[in-house]
């Protein structure tokens, strides 16, 4: 095995070196195969170099203001898109901010916006290696590997802000290529991410995500507005390709938050799923 992997490392060197540098991932699509049947099939474990931690989103928006750096075809998501409409300022989020983009010219535009915006309020910031994410692989218990789980466009940036805190911007571009320990994914790009991310928590469920979900119903009006607004034909392919049956995971997950709490804004969602994939028994 370790000769397979010094063989496979060889042969994909330029991948890896300039995982965060392919204009069209998808070329290398057989390599990077490669690299993730290595992984699958060694003691690699997931490696994230960088400080999370959670700050209120009122210390994000004193020192950035995502609204106004924010370009056409790219946006935030996760929790930290919610929170941004509902504008609730005292919600504690994490202080990587990720962003992403319909395609490789717009990951470049947005990552030169918010580079000119740094300089203009004078903070320091740096490109992160491609590797911040990714898998370290041992090679005859002698040499440390990091293998990046990401390939295609993208840019990782850590930012120093006043009161000696650090933000972390992460900017993907749709069609990216994600390396999962079993499998390979598509990054994608929703044009409603808003809805997606309230969807999702009701994918993962856990209970911080069900905190969330109680929290924003103290919004229902925005809540409301984000649901009603609905997805696109392309993001309704993009939620079919990803959850597939499982979407009847997140339906149970709804029905279950629905019982215990009566009369909440999320009811609204049924009629969201019966559009995706028909009507709910």
């Amino acid at each position: 095995m370790p000769n397979d992997l010094e063989s496979i490392l060889r042969e994909a060197g330029y991948i890896i070196n300039n995982a965060n540098n392919l204009s069209n991932p998808e070329d290398y699509l057989q390599i990077i195969s490669k690299i993730q049947y290595m992984l699958s099939q060694s003691n690699a474990n997931f490696h994230e170099e960088i400080k999370r931690e959670r700050m209120p989103f009122r210390e994000i928006k004193r020192y950035i203001d995502l609204n106004s750096i924010i370009i056409e075809g790219c946006s935030t998501f996760g929790n930290i898109e919610i929170t941004r409409i509902l504008n609730d300022l005292e919600k504690r989020v994490s202080n990587v901010i990720d962003i992403g983009c319909k395609d490789k010219e717009r990951t470049i535009e947005q990552k030169d916006k918010i580079i000119k915006y740094l300089e203009m309020k004078g903070y320091e910031y740096e490109f992160l290696p491609n590797n911040i994410y990714g898998y370290k692989l041992n090679l005859n218990g002698k040499i440390v590997v990091v293998i990046p789980n990401l390939y295609g466009t993208y840019y990782y940036i850590e930012v120093k802000i006043p009161n000696n805190r650090t933000l972390y911007i992460m900017i993907d571009t749709a069609g990216n290529i994600l390396i999962r320990k079993h499998s390979l994914e598509h990054t994608l790009y929703f044009e409603n991410f808003g809805l997606f991310s309230i969807i999702y928590k009701f994918f993962r469920y856990k209970e911080k995500d069900i905190r969330d979900l109680e929290e924003y119903e103290n919004y229902r009006d925005k809540i409301k507005e984000i649901i009603n607004k609905g997805f696109s034909e392309g993001d309704i392919n993009n939620l079919r390709t990803l959850f597939g049956e499982e979407y009847k995971k997140i339906v149970k997950n709804l029905s279950k938050y629905l019982k215990d709490h009566p009369g909440s804004i999320y009811i609204s969602l049924y009629d969201v799923f019966d559009k995706l994939f028909g009507r709910i028994n």
